[in-house]
């Protein structure tokens, strides 16, 4: 493969990885969210939250748990080969 192509597909796999990443941190910065007895739903410093706030908290939590660890595996393949040179040099 081409090292410009593969070097535009590495930013095409890292760039939504690292927005889903860094935009539910920014979302959700009481993560995680736990049902509460009193509330319904609260964060980790206790604040109130609805149940549709739960549900978009848990569609980023599920996402990032399996969308991480196959963007990692794609970037890990797509630069074997540069890995690899790096990884003798050292």
């Amino acid at each position: 493969m081409n090292p410009l192509w593969r070097r535009r597909l590495t930013a095409l796999i890292l760039a939504p990885m690292l927005v889903w990443l860094f935009g539910g941190f920014y979302l959700f910065p009481d993560a995680p969210f736990k049902a509460c007895v009193a509330r319904g739903y609260c964060g980790k410093q206790g604040q109130p939250h609805t149940e549709k706030e739960f549900r978009q908290f848990m569609i980023w939590e599920t996402t990032l748990k399996w969308g991480w660890p196959i963007g990692l595996a794609a970037l890990l393949v797509l630069n074997r080969n540069t890995i690899r040179r790096r990884g003798l040099k050292s």
